[in-house]
């Protein structure tokens, strides 16, 4: 079953700034956060990599090969250390152009797996209205964002933070508009794509965090495709799926927004900080 959504719906009552304080608090911590996640000038070479200085010699190095362009044009220098400082579930950062959508992810404690829904990166907990943080399922628990089926859960809220722009994907122009996703981790930045979404009834839709061969999870793509209203393209083949979700109210009570997505580019963050977005291929 897919998790539940609190602090989405909309209240009205003379608690109005009762309401709304835990909205601001939030946006004001992940905010501050945004310091630890800096994009990197896209044109700049990294000199902290002592093969960079050695020129030639870099060619000896276990450097990957040269991310492309837009890879290097979404690069970002974030610190690891301070983030899990603060948090030590924290596995990764995702980053939307086109949206407000810039947060820290966290990985859902096996033993507590809805403690994101009501708890925000620096641990505050408020009801009704708490952003929470944006998290992994904790079935995915085992492998983190690498998993054959992750699934990514953040909340509707009334400003359009955490993944509310996520929440009319049904649609083919509102998907379209936002249809990048990149993913960070300590080791590897993933550009992911959109290319489907659906809106579902939490209380009856099952959703799959692995699968057990790359046949069953064509069989599940294929299924959902079928059943989404938005579809931008049909994957031929894919061996990992991403599956962003977020709260929706236009239909029923327990309505979700799921977003399909799958990686098209992924490479090593010490390749992703080797390289600049205008310089050759090759380096002599």
């Amino acid at each position: 079953m897919i998790a539940a959504c609190t602090g989405c719906a909309v209240m009205v009552s003379g608690f109005f700034g009762w309401y709304l304080q835990p909205l601001i608090s939030a946006d004001i911590e992940y905010e501050r956060l945004r310091a630890f996640s800096k994009p990197m000038d896209p044109h700049a070479i990294d000199n902290r990599s002592d093969s960079r200085e050695r020129g030639k010699d870099a060619e000896d190095t276990s450097i990957s090969p040269r991310p492309s362009a837009e890879l290097l044009e979404n690069r970002r220098h974030i610190d690891w250390e301070a983030l899990s400082t603060i948090n030590k579930d924290v596995i990764g950062w995702i980053y939307v152009p086109n949206t407000p959508i810039d947060y820290p992810i966290v990985q859902a404690p096996v033993n507590d797996s809805e403690k994101y829904l009501r708890t925000t990166f620096e641990g505050s907990v408020a009801y009704p209205n708490n952003q929470g943080t944006i998290y992994l399922d904790s079935d995915n628990a085992d492998d983190g964002l690498s998993s054959s089926a992750p699934v990514i859960y953040g909340h509707y809220q009334l400003n359009g933070s955490m993944l509310s722009s996520f929440s009319k994907n049904d649609s083919v122009d509102e998907l379209s508009r936002h249809d990048q996703v990149f993913l960070y981790t300590p080791t590897t930045m993933f550009h992911v794509e959109l290319f489907a979404g659906n809106i579902v009834d939490a209380s009856t839709e099952k959703i799959k965090t692995s699968f057990t061969s790359r046949q069953a999870l064509a069989s599940w793509i294929k299924e959902k495709l079928d059943e989404s209203e938005a579809v931008l393209y049909r994957p031929p083949s894919i061996d990992q799926l991403f599956t962003f979700v977020t709260c929706s109210y236009s239909r029923w009570k327990d309505q979700r927004t799921l977003t399909y997505g799958m990686v098209i580019e992924s490479a090593s963050t010490e390749a992703v900080e080797y390289y600049s977005a205008d310089e050759p291929a090759s380096v002599d």
